[in-house]
């Protein structure tokens, strides 16, 4: 079922008879190519950055004119960027690769086009982005020099993050069998349906997530794992966010919430 609120279609899994069981058996992934690094849009960066550093206890340091770096206790970096065009979207993951344009011309290759070409930041090397056969954006940078522990999916009995990091992504994927083909042959994840419009995938090396396949106006959302979703969706409010719909538990795997950040990106949060 899906409830429409102003601005979002917020998923809301129901257990029924007649519906299949979520699976998050998925298989795990090779682990060389974790998504490293989530890029939020925040074209209020100074109201957003204290909005994150406040919420979630992420340390944020400017790096140059529009940028700040973020990082949690867990998961992958974070940068808020201030000069995201109109319509461009609010989340975009970066891959980690041994050569960013040796794998912009192996995706190019196997169907993917080209968003913007590489170019490099300071202290971050070079990065490119791509779109892929859905049209969604997902960028490549360089591995990090240490290696990526993998993180469980924060659902049911697996461990859980620290309160504050990002611990999964959700994907837009008009074909979740052939995104999960897609990025498997080119990055090595492993992917599984997980329920009719999902498809989960695991890197088998940082977070993983899910490609879902109904709601193209919001291409992407990270989800950031909370202690209690209702305090966080309280608090987001009070810290100038806004909340798109109340808190959620599914069965099996946890609560869920979903709000808006001071600048207008779409965010999730994830708890027991």
């Amino acid at each position: 079922m899906r409830i429409r609120v102003p601005g979002v279609i917020v998923r809301v899994v129901e257990t029924r008879e007649t519906e299949r069981p979520m699976s998050m058996d998925i298989p795990r992934g090779s682990g060389q190519h974790p998504v490293t690094l989530i890029a939020i849009s925040a074209t209020q960066l100074a109201v957003s950055t204290s909005f994150y550093g406040k919420l979630f206890q992420w340390q944020t340091q400017s790096v140059m004119p529009g940028i700040t770096a973020a990082v949690a206790k867990s998961g992958p970096a974070i940068v808020l960027r201030a000069d995201t065009p109109p319509g461009f979207p609010g989340i975009v993951p970066f891959i980690g690769v041994s050569d960013v344009e040796k794998s912009l011309n192996a995706v190019v290759g196997a169907g993917a086009s080209v968003e913007r070409a590489p170019w490099t930041v300071p202290m971050a090397g070079k990065l490119a982005r791509f779109k892929d056969a859905s049209g969604t954006i997902y960028g490549l940078s360089p591995l990090p020099p240490v290696p990526v522990a993998p993180i469980p999916l924060p659902f049911g009995d697996n461990p859980k993050p620290p309160p504050g990091s990002i611990c999964s992504l959700e994907m837009y994927a008009a074909d979740g069998h052939q995104a999960g083909r897609f990025f498997q042959e080119q990055f090595g994840w492993g992917s599984k349906e997980t329920m009719p419009q999902f498809v989960g995938f695991d890197p088998g090396a940082g977070i993983g997530g899910v490609f879902q396949s109904h709601t193209p106006s919001l291409p992407a959302v990270a989800y950031v794992y909370v202690e209690n979703v209702e305090t966080a969706l309280t608090d987001i409010v009070s810290a100038g966010g806004a909340k798109t719909a109340d808190a959620m538990a599914v069965p099996g795997l946890g609560r869920f919430g979903y709000f808006t950040d001071p600048s207008g990106t779409h965010m999730g949060l994830i708890g027991p």
